[in-house]
């Protein structure tokens, strides 16, 4: 679908998860059993599903979308306040268990992270959640969801979307396996090179380079074995590439950017490409967009308020956006 994709308007329906982030800086990751003091920390309210969401309004994107809470008195703080605070109380809200998700992460000297995660109220999201729902996702032109939340609330809505003609987009992270089921319902994954070795049997060598990875994924005979599917594979520093349905192919190199904060480089990225593409750009226009946002994002600490507006970005790709990685 995403080859023949156009947007009969520029709405989105975000599937959104909330995590409450606990970010420390550390000189580098601790070995099993050892304890040492971290030399920074912030904590912000986040979630995959959610920092999509957001991204998607601060670039002018109108969004609809569902986004599960706790129900103890400090869940339901945290799910108002970050609501509230971006102008989007419009979003759904079912309470579905006691507390709002929670998340860790160790973030070292060159900018990599591990990350550590409860899922709290997103693992508990259902179908009947989501089919109240049902004419806001018949509207959208698109459905993203992220695997941060259960498959039956993303079944539950991609059905919904496929039997009104609607894009849907998976980011299978955290990886767990796609079902078959998941697996017919979608379009067009979105995935990192952790993810893509553990769904697809590769290694490291195989995501050298943007055409090392898209020599790989001929190698393999993805549109083969997943005949109508779409791939978006984003390789840090490195770039994206994208495998279409059609067999078509993209790539975009990586800007370069001082690296502080790699959290939230991929929901950044993805944001902006499905901005660009629900404005009707083209895929290499689209992945330029995404290339870009991940790059102003990890340059300092923190997601949310970095995430680019739609000035940033085009300011960004109008002038210091021209410097890339080679």
């Amino acid at each position: 679908m995403l080859a023949s994709f156009t947007p009969t308007t520029s709405h989105a329906y975000i599937l959104a998860s909330l995590m409450i982030a606990h970010i420390y800086f550390v000189r580098r990751f601790p070995a099993p059993g050892e304890s040492f003091q971290a030399d920074g920390f912030y904590c912000e309210t986040g979630g995959k599903g959610l920092n999509v969401l957001i991204g998607l309004h601060k670039l002018g994107i109108p969004v609809d979308g569902i986004l599960p809470c706790g129900r103890t008195p400090s869940s339901r703080q945290q799910h108002l306040e970050v609501l509230s605070q971006w102008a989007l109380d419009h979003i759904a809200a079912p309470i579905t268990a006691e507390y709002n998700g929670h998340g860790v992460a160790l973030i070292d000297e060159q900018g990599q992270n591990q990350i550590i995660v409860h899922p709290g109220a997103n693992a508990l999201l259902g179908e009947n959640h989501v089919q109240p729902h049902a004419t806001s996702i018949q509207r959208a032109s698109l459905v993203y969801a992220p695997f941060e939340l259960p498959d039956s609330a993303i079944l539950a809505a991609f059905k919904i979307a496929h039997s009104a003609g609607r894009m849907t987009v998976l980011n299978p992270s955290p990886y767990r396996d796609i079902s078959p089921e998941l697996l017919a319902l979608t379009d067009v994954f979105i995935l990192n090179q952790t993810e893509a070795q553990a769904w697809l049997n590769g290694m490291p060598e195989h995501f050298a380079s943007c055409e090392a990875a898209l020599t790989w994924l001929r190698v393999i005979r993805f549109n083969q074995r997943f005949a109508g599917k779409s791939i978006i594979l984003t390789l840090g520093c490195k770039g994206a590439i994208a495998l279409l349905e059609n067999g078509n192919t993209y790539t975009h190199t990586g800007f370069i950017t001082p690296t502080v904060d790699t959290i939230g480089a991929g929901d950044a990225f993805a944001s902006a490409l499905l901005a660009s593409l629900l404005r009707g750009d083209c895929v290499n226009t689209a992945l330029r967009h995404g290339c870009a946002s991940a790059s102003l994002t990890i340059r300092q600490r923190g997601l949310l308020a970095h995430l680019p507006s739609e000035k940033v970005l085009h300011d960004f790709l109008n002038g210091e956006g021209s410097t890339i990685n080679s």
